[in-house]
């Protein structure tokens, strides 16, 4: 079995340490290990014996990014990836390991994208902020199509939470539903019953896109001032 806290010190960089820190606040295990370095030796780990690695507790930042590239990336049917990512999910508290493991995982359409689409809605149902925040992200990765969009919209526009990783993560997935289906987003940006700070980052996301033009920009920022 790869000794993943021996190749995790081995590769420490002190200045990105801070750095990181700095962007992943209020997580204090940060040992300051490249993103890089963390995806190869993900790719080591699935390659090996890795549910004795999933097995260990996780004792750094570090590891549970690991943990959360081999749940979403190693070989194993839809059924024990998703038993694994509800055990794992607790164990979300920033919005780094909710990214980088909801941008990883693998699921093809068909019944089990549908069954995975169930459980984000338990998700963004909890309360909790970095549940509702994979949720958000969740959508974001796999369901901006044709047969979720509106689903997405809808949800996104009605469920509240005071936590800022939830708002955030709300704002960056209506976003890109604004760039994929700007008509159908553009009226739910401006509902009541979506909160003031997720619209404006969410503007401020799409104003910052090379997607969208200048005269959509200027719009909705004109829509957004006269509320």
């Amino acid at each position: 079995m790869i000794d993943v806290k021996k190749e995790l010190t081995e590769n420490i960089d002190p200045g990105y340490r801070e750095f990181h820190a700095k962007i992943v606040p209020g997580t204090d295990d940060i040992l300051g290990v490249r993103m890089p370095v963390l995806r190869r030796l993900a790719k080591k780990i699935c390659g090996d014996d890795w549910m004795s690695f999933l097995d260990e507790p996780a004792g750094c930042h570090e590891e549970r990014m690991l943990k959360a590239l081999v749940i979403a990336n190693a070989k194993m049917g839809f059924d024990e990836r998703l038993g694994l990512t509800k055990m794992f999910v607790p164990e979300v508290r920033n919005w780094a390991v909710c990214d980088i493991f909801c941008g990883d995982w693998k699921v093809k359409n068909g019944p089990d994208k549908e069954i995975l689409w169930d459980y984000c809605l338990d998700l963004i149902d909890t309360k909790d902020e970095f549940e509702m925040r994979i949720s958000a992200v969740m959508m974001l990765n796999h369901f901006l199509d044709d047969e979720h969009i509106d689903d997405v919209l809808k949800i996104l526009t009605n469920r509240h939470h005071d936590g800022y990783y939830y708002r955030m993560g709300a704002a960056w997935t209506l976003s890109y539903c604004y760039i994929k289906y700007p008509k159908r987003t553009e009226p739910m940006l401006f509902l009541d019953s979506l909160d003031d700070d997720i619209r404006n980052k969410a503007i401020q996301k799409i104003s910052d896109s090379f997607r969208v033009s200048t005269e959509d920009k200027k719009r909705l920022k004109a829509k957004n001032k006269i509320r």
